[in-house]
């Protein structure tokens, strides 16, 4: 099952100044080792981003959204064992989610994490008009898993048609029949 983490910015003066900091945060968190990282923030429509569009859908959210921080992690036991699951598909699948449950637009940008720890995630900031409730995120965490098991199935399924393929293509190599004579010769 994979992992979701929910949690909205506190409701203040500083409520897009924490927004922004947080967009800062998934765009450059330290690497593994402490290095300086540079991740692609993207969107609904899974094009890059740069942060001064991120910034700009902090400062034109409508006053009174909330702003969700979501985190996802595919189980990388059961679902992300090969670390390669299309996260962005996942977050996608689940923001399209949350779409459906509140029967609105949501609006979310997002970054992919996986260089800093052996478990894959996705960070997201939404903007969600009113808090979700406990239904909403276990709704959520269903809907990623979902997705993270039905990728995992299509890599696995795709990997074996692959082998079964390369294996048909060998059985069909048959080794050329000796000549009596040598054929360089002629």
């Amino acid at each position: 099952m994979a992992i979701m983490k929910t949690n909205y910015v506190f409701k203040d003066k500083d409520e897009r100044k924490v927004a922004k900091d947080f967009i800062r945060y998934i765009e450059h968190r330290p690497g593994k080792d402490h290095e300086q990282m540079w991740r692609t923030l993207f969107g609904d429509e899974g094009r890059p981003l740069g942060r001064w569009q991120a910034f700009r859908f902090v400062d034109e959210a409508p006053k009174g959204r909330y702003f969700y921080r979501i985190v996802v992690s595919p189980d990388s036991e059961k679902e992300d064992t090969q670390r390669d699951l299309p996260l962005r598909e996942i977050i996608k699948e689940t923001m399209r989610t949350l779409q459906e449950r509140r029967d609105t637009p949501v609006e979310w940008i997002a970054a992919i994490h996986d260089d800093h720890t052996d478990k894959r995630h996705i960070h997201a900031l939404a903007v969600v008009k009113g808090r979700l409730k406990k239904e909403e995120i276990e709704a959520l965490r269903d809907s990623a898993t979902a997705e993270a098991q039905l990728q995992r199935e299509a890599h696995d399924l795709m990997r074996d048609v692959a082998q079964l393929q390369q294996y048909r293509q060998e059985q069909e190599w048959e080794p050329e029949p000796e000549l009596g004579e040598d054929v360089w010769e002629r």
